[in-house]
């Protein structure tokens, strides 16, 4: 895949799900159904065209503002985990789905665009490490 994913996809048909065909499975994008246009919310490498088909490896669970007041916030995880690196106030971090004062471990500064590109491209062609 060519970067700009998430300037590309970012919007999409409200409620819908939608396939990117790979060379080894499918990316499956869905949107929510509270904005229209709908706005991305989860990005899954998958095997099969299917909206039952569960995620292969980690994916991306994204709040994206729907307006000005709102800030984008992304986070690459496996689907029943706890943790993983999230982006938000432009940068990325390791963090936990559970209420913490600790603040964020490991902040890398990054353009969120940039961050989604990269997370795309190990999703679908991923490491040994992954």
């Amino acid at each position: 895949m060519t970067g700009g994913f998430l300037k590309k996809y970012r919007e999409g048909k409200k409620g819908s799900i939608q396939y990117i065909s790979l060379n080894q499975g499918f990316l499956k994008l869905e949107y929510d159904e509270d904005h229209d246009p709908g706005i991305l919310f989860l990005v899954s490498f998958i095997r099969s065209k299917s909206n039952r088909a569960i995620a292969i490896g980690c994916r991306l669970e994204m709040s994206l503002a729907g307006d000005e007041e709102e800030e984008d916030v992304v986070t690459y995880i496996t689907e029943n985990g706890v943790s993983g690196l999230q982006w938000a106030h432009g940068g990325v971090y390791w963090g936990h789905v559970y209420d913490d004062d600790t603040g964020p471990v490991s902040v890398r500064i990054i353009d969120l665009d940039e961050w989604v590109d990269e997370c795309i491209e190990n999703m679908i062609n991923p490491t040994q490490q992954d």
